[in-house]
Protein backbone atom coordinates (compact mmCIF):
# COMPACT_ATOMS: atom_id res chain seq x y z
CA UNK A 1 0.00 0.00 0.00
CA UNK A 2 2.92 2.25 0.84
CA UNK A 3 4.33 1.76 -2.67
CA UNK A 4 1.01 2.60 -4.66
CA UNK A 5 0.59 5.99 -3.01
CA UNK A 6 4.00 6.92 -3.22
CA UNK A 7 3.92 5.85 -6.77
CA UNK A 8 0.65 7.88 -6.98
CA UNK A 9 2.12 10.66 -5.69
CA UNK A 10 5.29 10.77 -7.66
CA UNK A 11 2.53 10.86 -11.11
CA UNK A 12 0.96 13.42 -9.38
CA UNK A 13 3.86 15.48 -8.60
CA UNK A 14 5.01 15.05 -12.36
CA UNK A 15 1.49 15.85 -13.75
CA UNK A 16 1.46 19.04 -11.77
CA UNK A 17 5.08 19.78 -12.92
CA UNK A 18 4.14 19.16 -16.41
CA UNK A 19 0.73 21.32 -16.47
CA UNK A 20 2.73 24.07 -15.15
CA UNK A 21 5.36 23.63 -17.41
CA UNK A 22 3.16 24.04 -19.99
CA UNK A 23 1.52 27.41 -18.40
CA UNK A 24 4.93 28.80 -18.10
CA UNK A 25 5.90 27.88 -22.04
CA UNK A 26 3.29 29.72 -23.22
CA UNK A 27 3.60 33.02 -21.66
CA UNK A 28 7.19 32.89 -23.07
CA UNK A 29 5.75 32.64 -26.80
CA UNK A 30 4.55 35.72 -26.05
CA UNK A 31 7.12 39.13 -26.91
CA UNK A 32 9.66 40.21 -29.48
CA UNK A 33 11.32 37.67 -31.57
CA UNK A 34 14.47 38.21 -33.68
CA UNK A 35 13.48 37.22 -37.35
CA UNK A 36 15.38 37.82 -41.03
CA UNK A 37 13.59 41.20 -42.33
CA UNK A 38 10.54 41.15 -44.88
CA UNK A 39 12.28 42.61 -48.47
CA UNK A 40 9.28 42.39 -50.36
CA UNK A 41 8.02 46.13 -50.40
CA UNK A 42 3.63 45.17 -51.12
CA UNK A 43 3.35 48.10 -53.05
CA UNK A 44 5.35 50.41 -50.84
CA UNK A 45 6.86 53.02 -52.81
CA UNK A 46 9.89 52.82 -50.98
CA UNK A 47 12.93 50.77 -52.60
CA UNK A 48 14.07 47.85 -50.45
CA UNK A 49 17.93 48.64 -51.34
CA UNK A 50 19.32 52.22 -52.10
CA UNK A 51 23.00 52.82 -53.11
CA UNK A 52 24.92 55.02 -55.34
CA UNK A 53 25.49 54.71 -58.35
CA UNK A 54 29.29 55.65 -58.12
CA UNK A 55 31.50 55.63 -55.06
CA UNK A 56 35.41 56.76 -54.97
CA UNK A 57 37.54 53.60 -54.38
CA UNK A 58 38.63 53.40 -50.51
CA UNK A 59 35.46 55.95 -49.33
CA UNK A 60 33.24 54.37 -46.72
CA UNK A 61 29.41 55.21 -48.76
CA UNK A 62 25.72 54.20 -46.91
CA UNK A 63 23.53 51.54 -48.54
CA UNK A 64 19.83 51.77 -46.98
CA UNK A 65 18.28 48.61 -46.65
CA UNK A 66 14.71 48.40 -46.13
CA UNK A 67 12.28 45.73 -44.54
CA UNK A 68 8.46 45.64 -44.31
CA UNK A 69 5.49 45.44 -42.22
CA UNK A 70 3.40 46.74 -39.32
CA UNK A 71 4.42 49.54 -37.77
CA UNK A 72 3.31 47.99 -34.28
CA UNK A 73 4.99 44.66 -34.82
CA UNK A 74 7.89 45.06 -36.13
CA UNK A 75 10.82 46.86 -35.03
CA UNK A 76 14.36 47.40 -37.30
CA UNK A 77 17.11 45.11 -35.83
CA UNK A 78 21.05 44.61 -37.18
CA UNK A 79 22.20 43.70 -40.10
CA UNK A 80 24.73 40.95 -40.77
CA UNK A 81 27.02 41.93 -43.56
CA UNK A 82 29.74 39.73 -45.38
CA UNK A 83 32.36 41.62 -47.39
CA UNK A 84 34.55 40.13 -50.19
CA UNK A 85 36.54 42.70 -52.75
CA UNK A 86 34.28 42.96 -54.95
CA UNK A 87 30.92 42.08 -53.30
CA UNK A 88 28.86 42.55 -50.28
CA UNK A 89 25.63 40.38 -49.29
CA UNK A 90 23.32 42.03 -46.74
CA UNK A 91 20.71 40.49 -44.56
CA UNK A 92 18.54 42.71 -42.52
CA UNK A 93 16.54 41.58 -39.36
CA UNK A 94 14.03 42.55 -37.54
CA UNK A 95 12.35 42.25 -34.25
CA UNK A 96 8.80 40.85 -34.90
CA UNK A 97 6.27 40.49 -31.74
CA UNK A 98 4.98 37.40 -31.01
CA UNK A 99 2.23 37.27 -29.10
CA UNK A 100 -2.07 37.64 -28.82
CA UNK A 101 -1.92 41.36 -29.37
CA UNK A 102 -2.98 42.46 -33.28
CA UNK A 103 -1.11 44.54 -34.87
CA UNK A 104 -2.13 47.51 -36.92
CA UNK A 105 -2.90 46.64 -40.53
CA UNK A 106 -0.51 49.53 -41.80
CA UNK A 107 2.50 48.65 -44.05
CA UNK A 108 5.36 50.43 -43.65
CA UNK A 109 9.52 50.24 -44.76
CA UNK A 110 11.49 50.23 -41.34
CA UNK A 111 14.94 51.34 -43.27
CA UNK A 112 18.42 51.26 -41.70
CA UNK A 113 21.58 52.41 -43.10
CA UNK A 114 24.89 49.58 -43.81
CA UNK A 115 28.38 51.82 -44.19
CA UNK A 116 30.28 49.78 -46.53
CA UNK A 117 33.77 50.38 -48.12
CA UNK A 118 35.35 49.10 -51.64
CA UNK A 119 39.68 49.71 -51.77
CA UNK A 120 39.58 48.01 -55.60
CA UNK A 121 38.28 49.60 -58.50
CA UNK A 122 35.66 47.19 -60.48
CA UNK A 123 32.19 46.87 -60.54
CA UNK A 124 31.13 45.72 -56.76
CA UNK A 125 27.48 43.49 -56.65
CA UNK A 126 25.85 44.33 -53.39
CA UNK A 127 22.69 41.62 -52.72
CA UNK A 128 20.33 41.88 -50.44
CA UNK A 129 19.16 38.59 -49.16
CA UNK A 130 15.08 38.75 -46.81
CA UNK A 131 12.08 37.20 -47.11
CA UNK A 132 9.05 37.44 -49.05
CA UNK A 133 5.23 36.71 -49.06
CA UNK A 134 5.84 33.25 -49.57
CA UNK A 135 9.83 32.56 -50.63
CA UNK A 136 13.19 33.47 -49.97
CA UNK A 137 14.11 36.63 -51.74
CA UNK A 138 17.63 38.18 -53.03
CA UNK A 139 17.61 41.68 -54.51
CA UNK A 140 21.28 42.80 -56.08
CA UNK A 141 22.75 46.19 -57.05
CA UNK A 142 25.51 47.42 -58.91
CA UNK A 143 27.98 49.69 -57.80
CA UNK A 144 31.12 51.16 -59.21
CA UNK A 145 34.35 52.02 -57.75
CA UNK A 146 36.53 54.69 -59.33
CA UNK A 147 40.53 54.80 -58.77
Amino acid sequence: MRYSLSCVGGLLFLVVVAGCSSISDQRQATGWSRAIGFIDSGGVAVSPIMVPDTVQAGSPFAVTVSTFGSSGCIRPDQSHVQQAALSADITPYDSVWVGSETCPADWRAHPRSVELTFDRPGAVLIRLHGRSFDHDLTLQRTVAIRP
